[in-house]
């Protein structure tokens, strides 16, 4: 049947009118223009979109400058800016920059190298477009490394890191205007503590990890809790082989310090540790999930718990046995720590193991869902650490009803090559996807079209060769609304979009 060019204009206002409301959601990278790593370690939601930090080099391999990205609702990118230093700079690793109650947001910045002994701190201050608003330089020594700046109830400004030893930890506490108040090292066993939080009394607790010559202090998971002014109230360790990355409060006025623990194998794997306000362990969990061998990682970097207790944690993976080849990890659990759902993402497709997805800031949009950032390693040229920044739906899903489809790994390259076509349609979709060269499928591949309550109503089986998915759905039975399509083989998510059908 051909359709005039007033219908086309009305079935497209149709799906423009449907698709309104819906919530977004979106996978892209961002390259270095000069063909060096980008990658970002903080990503905020604003009025207009998402704000990440993060760091790139400027070529050469002896600058490494601090930057800000401003995107769009969509995920379009708006603005990049560079605040560099002639040295290499770092602001930490897992969600280093904190927002702050006076608007705009701020964090530590450690310039070393370059030939220079003597590393300086500074604290910096951004408006909410991610311009800095002022720098102020705070102290230098031998080794300072920055890993975490937060903001307390007072206003103060909290920075942790790593001071040479045998100074080990420090907690650096300024004013707001960068004032210094404290600075005190933790001396013997040192750590890196990687996270920081302050509880309800105005008490720090830090996690992160041993790393000394002491054997009994040797690469162990550590957490420290100490008052405002920085004198140890009490600390924890666990057993060799662990290491904590982020913390995060919880509203039972506990703490959950997430990371990664050695088995038996010595093979890493994701752990969460729930410890009361005297530091006693209330759970543990250190069976969620494992690399396949003690040379690959994987880990639990960043999370939060939200209002309903319920726990988002994001991480990186390596497991072949599995299928996991480098996937970023999403995982939300309960509030006694029991799995709710996983997913594990990658933006490249059919890339062999050495490429990591690694997810390093996770939080909650207004309207549900999950906004994260961190690095994609994809073929080279141009350099393959790339910035990532993924939005997904209040289940985790790039297209929403994907918990439905009996997958729990995904893949986003792909989705740019999916056709579908009519759409609007009434009778028959058309779905093609191209596959790149040597691209692996997992037995049959089936498409399947959900409604807008997530309910199936449509399942087909895709005809397949080695460069291309194509085949046809017959909706012209269905009702008029919107719908998501989805493609999957036996093991993993391909891509997926909505869908629009019109009346005849």
């Amino acid at each position: 049947m051909k359709l005039s060019h007033w219908t086309y204009l009305m079935m497209s206002l149709a799906l423009h009118h449907l698709v309104q409301g819906q919530v977004v959601t979106f996978d892209t990278v961002q390259f270095n223009t000069v063909n060096s790593f980008l990658l970002a370690t903080s990503v905020f939601e604003t009025d207009s979109g998402y704000l990440a930090f993060g760091t790139g080099g400027d070529g050469t391999g002896t600058v490494q400058d601090q930057r800000s990205f401003l995107f769009d609702q969509d995920g379009g990118l708006q603005q990049v800016l560079t605040f560099g230093s002639h040295r290499l700079t770092d602001s930490g690793a897992f969600g280093p920059v904190a927002k702050s109650a006076m608007g705009g947001y701020v964090s530590g910045v450690v310039d070393f190298g370059n030939g220079i002994s003597i590393d300086s701190l500074y604290l910096f201050r951004y408006d909410a477009q991610g311009d800095t608003i002022w720098t102020r330089y705070l102290s230098a020594d031998t080794t300072l490394a920055i890993r975490k700046c937060i903001e307390t109830a007072n206003g103060d400004i909290v920075m942790v890191g790593l001071h040479y030893p045998p100074r080990g930890a420090f907690m650096f506490r300024v004013t707001s205007q960068g004032d210094s108040i404290h600075f005190v090292n933790f001396g013997e066993p040192a750590f890196y503590p990687m996270s920081v939080v302050e509880d309800e009394e105005g008490n720090l607790l830090m996690a992160g990890y041993t790393s000394t010559a002491i054997p009994q202090f040797q690469f162990r998971s550590y957490l420290l809790k100490c008052t405002p002014e920085g004198e140890v109230i009490w600390w924890r360790a666990r057993p060799a082989g662990s290491g904590y990355g982020g913390l995060t409060l919880t509203n039972d006025g506990c703490v959950v310090a997430f990371g990664k623990a050695n088995n038996e194998d010595d093979f890493s794997g994701a752990l969460m540790v729930k410890y009361a306000s005297d530091g006693t362990e209330v759970w543990v969990r250190d069976q969620i999930i494992f690399a396949d061998s003690e040379t690959r990682v994987c880990s639990f970097l960043n999370g939060y718990q939200q209002s309903d207790g319920s726990l988002i944690i994001c991480g990186t993976i390596r497991n072949t046995v599995l299928d996991l080849f480098d996937k970023g990890m999403l995982y939300k659990f309960d509030a006694e720590g029991n799995e709710t759902w996983s997913r594990f993402y990658s933006h490249y497709s059919g890339i062999p193991v050495g490429y990591p997805q690694e997810f390093y800031d996770v939080k909650p949009t207004s309207d549900g869902g999950f906004i994260l950032t961190g690095e994609t390693n994809g073929p080279a040229p141009p350099n393959s650490h790339r910035l990532w920044l993924v939005k997904l739906d209040s289940m985790g899903c790039l297209v929403p009803g994907c918990h439905t489809v009996g997958v729990q790994e995904f893949e986003s390259q792909l989705q740019s090559a999916l056709k579908v076509s009519p759409n609007p349609a009434n009778e028959r979709v058309q779905v093609s996807l191209a596959l790149p060269e040597g691209y692996r499928l997992e037995g049959a591949v089936q498409a399947l079209l959900l409604d807008a309550q997530g309910k199936e109503v449509l399942r087909a089986q895709v005809p397949t060769n080695t460069t291309e998915l194509r085949g046809q759905l017959d909706v012209s039975g269905l009702p008029s609304g919107l719908y998501y399509l989805h493609l999957r083989d036996a093991t993993k998510w391909l891509a997926g979009g909505k869908v629009v059908v019109s009346a005849p």
